[in-house]
């Protein structure tokens, strides 16, 4: 091969470039503008991510561990990453000659009403080559593209995390305000079947007349109408927790009655201060909006592609080797050769399908660019949804546990009064309906702040400021 022409081929390769547009990061909405919205300090919380096990509850903090590990969200959130990750192994290789080791034998046996006969056999042993020059970037930007999508499976791992131990924790939750109701519409059941006994025994002996005694036995049975529906909910929120970290249901339950302290009874205090005392880039770093992010860049790249496919294309192939009629001097010094072969190949009676797929492909950046712009709106909103729920809930919390004590005081002055015959019945029944509604509203509020808490941990997405990902270079 002549040597100017072989080093016109390399030269094409030395001064190649990337056709397509090069991504910029785009902020749709500016920090100020951020930080406004949602009244942020622009501090640093600590220990965000390890909100929920501020929770110290150990029962909690062990579903979690288990679903992180058995959990099959996590198991396929894992596959895919692992899926990207080879994707683009493959397509960053795709820019380096391949080699391959080759052994041939041939053999011809052309018809005599050809021109000039041939009939003969060879053999040939080497290394065949063969290498697209990426002068136009194609081969670049499909690796740029499958890189972006790689880091898009990291952060949607993440992603999972955050939402996996959020959604354990809120059935947690539920499971124990289901369980803490159904103690006490127990503990109140018995407290209602002692007052409906004294009823009756002086109803035996005409004290009290036959409203009294109908009204203690309708608050009676309208407890215990009350409790199989309560059962259903601890069963359900419990086979919820089963399946989210892996098991059947029931294989956890031993590990559900472990503890005997439930957390909704008692507050949980945190700093509301600390939920305005946020960075910015909570917000941009969260799992799914750098994913829809990651997939925005994506996109752009594979535009790229397409911008590159209406460019010729250049290639070498060669082969270094062996080649002889005989395989006894097949190695011989004689037999060594080789070959090169440069080759250009341009588009020409298809360019309206390449010009048409550069539309397709500017369209799905477009799409991309609004889920992204979408996606980082929703944080947006749900943190401010998240802060707002846990302030208020803290608020009601306190009329809520101050309605508790005070009907509880309520009505252990009315059955004093009625057992004085101060009062009717009805208002002992009133007193004690207008009670178990209160204790019910503190416990409810109780787990409300907890699950508030959940949605904020969510919304700050699991409380990640760093950018992670992995060097994948």
């Amino acid at each position: 091969m002549n040597k100017k022409k072989f080093l016109f081929f390399i030269s094409l390769f030395i001064f190649s470039c990337s056709v397509g547009p090069d991504y910029k990061k785009v902020d749709i909405f500016s920090n100020d503008e951020i930080q406004k919205s949602l009244n942020l300090k622009n501090g640093n919380v600590k220990d965000l991510q390890n909100l929920i096990f501020q929770f110290n509850d150990p029962v909690l903090n062990q579903l979690i561990k288990d679903a992180l590990i058995n959990n099959n969200s996590i198991k396929i959130a894992v596959l895919k990453l692992r899926q990207a990750r080879d994707l683009f192994n493959i397509t960053y290789k795709n820019g380096f000659p391949t080699f391959n080791l080759m052994a041939q034998y041939n053999y011809v046996d052309e018809p005599k009403n050809m021109q000039y006969l041939i009939n003969n056999d060879y053999y040939q042993f080497g290394i065949d080559m063969s290498w697209e020059i990426d002068i136009f970037g194609k081969t670049r930007r499909q690796a740029e593209a499958s890189k972006a999508e790689y880091r898009a499976m990291i952060e949607n791992l993440k992603n999972v995390n955050v939402s996996l131990i959020s959604e354990v924790a809120l059935q947690y939750i539920n499971l124990r305000m289901a369980e803490q109701n159904l103690k006490n519409m127990r503990e109140n059941l018995l407290l209602q079947q002692d007052a409906y006994d004294i009823l009756s025994e002086k109803y035996a002996v005409d004290l009290v007349d036959e409203v009294a005694l109908n009204q203690s036995r309708y608050l009676l049975e309208n407890m215990k109408m009350q409790i199989p529906s309560l059962e259903y909910q601890r069963e359900i929120y419990a086979n919820s927790l089963a399946i989210l970290v892996g098991k059947l249901p029931g294989e956890i339950d031993e590990l559900l009655n472990s503890n005997n302290s439930n957390l909704v009874n008692r507050i949980f205090n945190y700093d509301v201060n600390n939920l305005y005392n946020l960075q910015v880039d909570v917000i941009r770093n969260r799992p799914d909006v750098k994913m829809a992010e990651e997939k925005l860049i994506a996109q752009n790249a594979n535009l790229g592609v397409a911008v590159a496919n209406v460019y010729p294309s250049f290639n070498i192939s060669a082969f270094l080797g062996f080649q002889s009629l005989h395989s006894s001097n097949l190695f011989d010094e004689d037999s060594l050769g080789y070959s090169i072969v440069p080759g250009v190949l341009f588009p020409l009676f298809h360019f309206s399908q390449l010009r048409n797929n550069i539309k397709l492909e500017e369209g799905k950046k477009e799409e991309a660019f609004i889920n992204y712009q979408q996606v980082l709106l929703s944080a947006i909103g749900d943190l401010k949804n998240s802060i707002v729920a846990v302030e208020k809930e803290y608020q009601r919390n306190i009329s809520a546990v101050m309605a508790y004590q005070k009907m509880s005081e309520v009505s252990s002055i009315m059955w004093e009064k009625y057992l004085m015959g101060l009062v009717e019945y009805s208002d002992v029944l009133n007193s004690e309906q207008n009670r178990l509604e209160a204790q019910t509203n503190m416990i409810n509020s109780n787990a409300n702040i907890y699950k508030s808490i959940i949605a904020f941990y969510k919304a700050i997405g699991g409380g990640i400021y760093n950018n992670g990902g992995e060097n994948i270079e």
